[in-house]
């Protein structure tokens, strides 16, 4: 009788346990709308402040030269729409501006990716960046400090060489080969000292995928690197979104956007020339 009763309150104890841990079990991982904020598809009364979280950069890129740093935003979603009338949109959108060092200009992204930085100098760098409205107005910040390794060259393409994708990419020989064309500044924002640069491009999809392995797919995928002026470094572009770049000085400037393979290798370019206008007070 003892072991029928013993038996008995194990089978009891395991059932409390059971029940316990499926009764749990929702409430400890993270639901979706935790993790990537309200649906984009109703109202929200009373929305929390708009806060972005930024990681350090990745360390076995660093290692190589390259800065990858991923970040999310809480209570704002990351979209190309701009324009004091999309203040009233809810939930919330908006973008960053990214600032590399103690540069006077930002550029502006909306793709909610990665900031990609390739080709920095040896030595200690900040990158800042801003989580803004979709008219531009400031919510929150955060800045990263980092230090580039020594033995990393400058303008180098991910800790190697850079070299045009025909030495090393498949031929794609049924594809035609890839083009950027990429348009004049829009002149009105321009006037404003705000470089605002849409660009197409042919036989090639722009999405943010990487690697040796991507280079094989078809038809063709591949991004843009864009380097102003002659700085020895790039930022990379996976979205399609126009170039769009504030708070350069006054006077003559150029920028240069390559478009590359999946393994960030340069398939075609252009580069815009432009000028600054100094604006009255």
């Amino acid at each position: 009788m003892q072991v029928h009763s013993n038996q008995h309150r194990f089978a009891q104890l395991a059932a409390l346990v059971m029940a316990a841990c499926l009764t749990a079990a929702p409430g400890s991982a993270q639901t979706a709308r935790q993790v990537r904020g309200a649906a984009a598809v109703e109202p929200i009364a009373n929305e929390p402040a708009g806060k972005i979280v930024v990681d350090p950069p990745l360390a076995e890129p660093l290692s190589r030269g390259l800065v990858v740093i991923q970040y999310r935003t809480d209570n704002l979603h990351i979209a190309p729409v701009f324009g004091p009338a999309a203040l009233a949109v809810s939930p919330r959108v908006g973008h960053i501006h990214v600032t590399v060092d103690d540069a006077m200009w930002v550029w502006a992204d909306a793709s909610g990716e990665p900031v990609i930085l390739n080709g920095l100098a040896p030595g200690p760098h900040k990158v800042l960046l801003q989580l803004e409205t979709a008219n531009h107005q400031e919510l929150d910040s955060g800045a990263v400090q980092f230090t580039i390794p020594n033995d990393t060259h400058p303008g180098s393409t991910h800790g190697a060489e850079s070299r045009p994708a025909s030495d090393t990419a498949p031929s794609h020989e049924t594809e035609p080969p890839a083009k950027i064309i990429i348009d004049a500044p829009a002149p009105e924002r321009l006037a404003r000292g705000v470089v605002f640069l849409e660009y197409r491009t042919q036989n090639l999809q722009v999405v943010p995928v990487y690697g040796p392995a991507a280079v094989a797919v078809s038809p063709r995928v591949g991004h843009i690197h864009v380097t102003v002026d002659d700085a020895t470094w790039h930022w990379a572009d996976a979205s399609g979104n126009p170039v769009i770049i504030n708070g350069l000085l006054p006077g003559s400037h150029k920028v240069l956007i390559q478009l590359v393979n999946a393994d960030h290798q340069p398939i075609d370019e252009g580069t815009v020339r432009l000028i600054i206008q100094q604006r009255s007070q």
